[in-house]
């Protein structure tokens, strides 16, 4: 990476991590601010060739990634809600609701009120549902083989360290906008 680094009269670095070959006028601190910089960039770009390369295997069965993660969830539960799937699954009940209204429309899953509290309602996968669940598995398993495919396991070991702290302060940062924006 020297050959595509100069520093500035401050001793900056010029590059831009996230720029195509054109220079930039961004000065960098230090090394740890434009590796920093060069990470998050590599991070973004790592984590949607992973969510195109997981549709694009699930595209055949009619489905997203997400929606077949919530399909084998559902397939493993015997029946679950909205509210459990975003909680198991990491993300917002809005966005399970779509996935779920898309799996409904394609009969993977059902969904009805629970007759103890009619607000909830009960999501079950289908029989058309359960029979696709393990081809889903399978793919899932073969995505992330390949995925790691030439990694060692102590670096995946110590890429899970990582990512679990980088998310923790993911976690906080988000915290503290929704605090700062509920102030203002």
């Amino acid at each position: 990476m020297a050959e595509n680094t100069t520093t500035g009269k401050s001793g900056g670095f010029l590059r831009n991590p996230l720029a195509t070959g054109e220079k930039s006028r961004r000065r960098y601190l230090s090394v740890r601010e434009w590796q920093a910089e060069l990470s998050i960039s590599r991070l973004f770009r790592t984590s949607i060739r992973l969510q195109t390369a997981f549709d694009r295997c699930f595209s055949k069965f009619g489905m997203t990634a997400q929606e077949a993660a919530v399909l084998v969830h559902c397939a493993d539960e015997r029946e679950t809600s909205a509210g459990r799937l975003a909680k198991a699954m990491g993300r917002d009940k809005g966005k399970i609701t779509r996935f779920v209204d898309r799996l409904e429309d394609g009969g993977f899953i059902t969904r009805r009120s629970d007759p103890e509290d009619h607000r909830l309602l009960i999501i079950k996968a289908t029989s058309r549902g359960r029979r696709v669940a393990p081809q889903l598995r399978t793919r899932f398993e073969e995505v992330r083989s390949q995925f790691f495919e030439g990694v060692q396991n102590v670096d995946i070991d110590k890429l899970e360290t990582v990512l679990s702290q980088l998310h923790a302060n993911a976690e906080r940062l988000c915290e503290e906008k929704a605090h700062k924006d509920t102030q203002a």
